[in-house]
């Protein structure tokens, strides 16, 4: 069997095949009103407030000290003003894709580890936003915490080809996409982007699902997905929510220029910076990370 006979293989069950699990309309509902600049807080609150567990989880997220508001949010509409329309987006998406995306544990499989990474990816990338003047703080969390979905979606519907591919990472010490590629042709980049344009996701979370690894070749917004890759190679380079799936991940220099940065030395000099508010940031996720 050829890898591109594979590739269409993969890509065809992705696209048709597998009974993926559906983002609930409540939350791809938001996600349309928070597009849209009519919508109210109101009326965005009465559609929330229709699925009562996504409700309490937004409160309980609100009210932690992640977000640090000196008096407790008690109502939903009050935590869609004092969030911003932003936060609360990225809020419902990664809940959402969190819960779809659940499986137990195995062998070849931490679902912990890799949520935690997924989580410390995110978290490390919202405040890179803010420090270093990107105006897309909102979407980082997002694109943090996503940009290796397509990770579950191999080990779960393909996972003889995944047990093969840490099977030659091992025995070759190579990188894991280096390792993907040599077994199926493509790696868990493409695998989550073609996930991503089957939820119909917005074109810059995709954008940052296919390219974190390779962000000079982003079509859609160069800046997060850069941001995104910084933010994972700086969590793997501070040993903070890493997994087997980080071994080998260096630093694209492709992205100084998308970053501004002079060379790529000045990625040592953020790890060294930003360890110990990375791990302060990361202790207030836990609200979120339950």
């Amino acid at each position: 069997m050829s890898l591109q006979y594979k590739i269409d293989q993969i890509r065809a069950t992705i696209e048709s095949e597998i009974q993926l699990p559906a983002l609930p309309a409540v939350a791809m509902e938001v996600v349309d009103l928070i597009d849209n600049p009519r919508t109210s807080a109101s009326k965005l609150g009465k559609v929330i407030s229709t699925d009562q567990a996504l409700t309490a989880k937004v409160l309980r997220i609100a009210n932690s000290p992640f977000y640090g508001f000196p008096r407790r949010i008690a109502t939903i509409d009050f935590a869609i003003i004092v969030l911003g329309f932003d936060a609360v987006k990225e809020v419902v998406i990664s809940l959402s894709l969190m819960s779809a995306l659940q499986r137990r544990s195995d062998e070849h499989f931490d679902t912990n580890k890799f949520w935690d990474h997924s989580i410390t990816c995110g978290v490390a990338a919202r405040r890179l936003a803010r420090d270093l003047g990107y105006r897309v703080s909102g979407e980082a969390f997002v694109g943090g915490l996503l940009h290796d979905i397509g990770m579950p979606i191999f080990h779960r519907y393909f996972n003889k080809d995944f047990r093969e591919v840490i099977r030659l990472q091992r025995e070759e010490a190579i990188p894991f996409y280096d390792a993907e590629k040599a077994v199926i042709g493509v790696t868990h980049q493409e695998i989550g982007g073609w996930l991503a344009e089957r939820w119909n996701l917005p074109p810059q979370l995709t954008d940052v699902i296919i390219n974190h690894h390779r962000p000079n070749q982003a079509d859609v917004n160069k800046e997060l997905v850069a941001l995104i890759h910084l933010s994972d190679v700086m969590c793997q380079k501070m040993n903070l929510g890493t997994s087997m799936f980080d071994y080998g991940v260096e630093f694209d220099v492709n992205a100084l220029q998308t970053l501004r940065f002079h060379d790529a030395s000045y990625v040592d000099t953020l790890v060294e910076k930003y360890k110990s508010i990375f791990e302060e940031d990361l202790e207030k996720t836990h609200n979120f990370s339950d």
